[in-house]
């Protein structure tokens, strides 16, 4: 068995994560490896449907991008305050908040989020990919991607700081392919932009409480708390999000237990 083989070369943690699911509440990590192959077994024909991975200890980030013939023509990188499979299993607040365009993060992860769609052969469209940097050794690690635009509300954290929509770019690189057309993203502007996210139990929240002059948009999402925070500070971005957090989790916040069995 190939399970087999990779734990014993390579240690635990370890995550399964189904191949084609968009979101991180189908992903389970174990320590043990008993408690994997029970998994594993319980999953019988389906096996197949799932992917074993080392579990890397680090802060994750997401880079999303737009390429043309090849070319990225646009990119956004950002780092989760909350990572989505720690929302997702042990409940909480999901933040990110995008990194400054002229930072070391963001230079480094251009760079190897380009090696990584040519890697793909990617030729047009939207992607999201993430990335790990190991806490032990700083290094960054491919974590996912895929050919579509980031979920979670994103696209508004990537509008709010770049003055780029994601899903109106798409569309306009579709219609250019279509028409045999050249295609050039606008310059994105240089503004810092954080994202919060949180379920809670009223189907409508009350936003009075978070209005600021860097609250730019309130999500209307039922059942979610939803801002998105626009500044030239990235400092002022990180209090709003830290602030927002604290008022969520106190007085808000929803958890509801993961999944208990694994979906393809």
């Amino acid at each position: 068995m190939r399970s087999t083989i990779f734990t014993e070369k390579v240690p635990g943690p370890w995550v399964l994560k189904p191949r084609s699911e968009a979101s991180a509440s189908g992903i389970k990590k174990f320590s043990s490896k008993d408690d994997l192959w029970a998994e594993l077994e319980s999953l019988g024909e389906e096996r197949h449907l799932f992917l074993l991975e080392s579990f890397k200890p680090g802060d994750v980030y997401h880079v999303d991008s737009l390429t043309f013939n090849k070319e990225i023509v646009f990119t956004s990188a950002s780092k989760y305050l909350a990572p989505p499979m720690q929302v997702s299993h042990e409940g909480g607040v999901f933040r990110s908040k995008t990194l400054g365009r002229y930072s070391e993060e963001f230079k480094a992860l251009d760079e190897v989020n380009a090696k990584v769609l040519s890697s793909f052969g990617l030729l047009n469209g939207a992607t999201h990919t993430e990335f790990i940097r190991g806490k032990a050794d700083g290094k960054w690690y491919f974590l996912e991607t895929s050919s579509r635009v980031g979920g979670a509300h994103i696209p508004d954290l990537v509008e709010a700081s770049s003055n780029i929509n994601i899903w109106r770019e798409w569309a306009k690189i579709e219609d250019a392919l279509l028409r045999g057309k050249s295609y050039k993203a606008s310059k994105p502007t240089g503004y810092y932009s954080g994202l919060i996210v949180a379920l809670i139990k009223d189907k409508h929240p009350d936003y009075t409480a978070f209005e600021s002059e860097e609250a730019v948009s309130f999500l209307p999402i039922d059942y979610h708390v939803g801002i998105v925070y626009k500044s030239t500070d990235p400092d002022i971005i990180q209090e709003r999000l830290d602030s927002a957090a604290e008022k969520i989790q106190a007085e808000m916040l929803n958890i509801l237990p993961p999944k208990s069995k694994l979906t393809s």
